[in-house]
């Protein structure tokens, strides 16, 4: 089996709209005190390790617009902090994720995982299907979870995130 080329984790952001990216990364950090012990510890390393505010030394400790602007800064700039912000998305909204999966899982996508850690050699693969578009995976889902309720631009990085998948730069949303 050849080996599978991968591009960088970073790579997720052409498909995610800023405003989203803010909402979830505001989500993430308003709440990473829901979060068991270990994961708030770690989430809390590596936000101090990548995010940097001015005048702050624990970024954590900066009002939190400061830390969200930050935080996107961070996001859209490095690989290292696209792994451990997502994982930890999923976990805060595990039933969502869950749901995500077990659907994909039934649409006959492999290689599904809700936490992934970052590595030089890894980030996400090109295996799009051609003529699936991000529309019809929200009319599917939306058809399968009829009484989901629940933000189409977020099923769409969930689903990204949980493949590892990404489609091809000639891709239009």
């Amino acid at each position: 089996m050849a080996n599978k080329e991968y591009l960088p984790f970073k790579t997720i952001n052409v498909f995610i709209e800023r405003n989203n990216l803010r909402e979830i990364l505001e989500f993430v950090i308003k709440n990473v005190d829901k979060l068991p012990k270990e994961d708030q510890i770690s989430f809390g390393n590596s936000f101090r390790e990548y995010v940097s505010i001015l005048g702050f030394r624990n970024p954590l400790r900066a009002p939190l617009p400061l830390q969200v602007n930050a935080y996107v800064r961070a996001f859209e700039d490095m690989d290292e902090v696209i792994p451990f912000t997502l994982t930890s998305w999923t976990k805060l909204r595990s039933d969502f994720a869950e749901k995500v999966k077990d659907w994909l899982k039934s649409e006959g996508w492999e290689d599904l995982q809700l936490e992934r850690e970052y590595d030089e050699t890894s980030g996400f693969i090109r295996e799009w299907p051609e003529s699936l578009t991000f529309e019809k995976l929200n009319d599917d889902f939306a058809k399968a979870n009829p009484n989901l309720d629940y933000d189409q631009d977020e099923l769409l990085v969930m689903i990204l995130w949980i493949s590892g998948k990404l489609p091809d730069e000639d891709y239009r949303l």
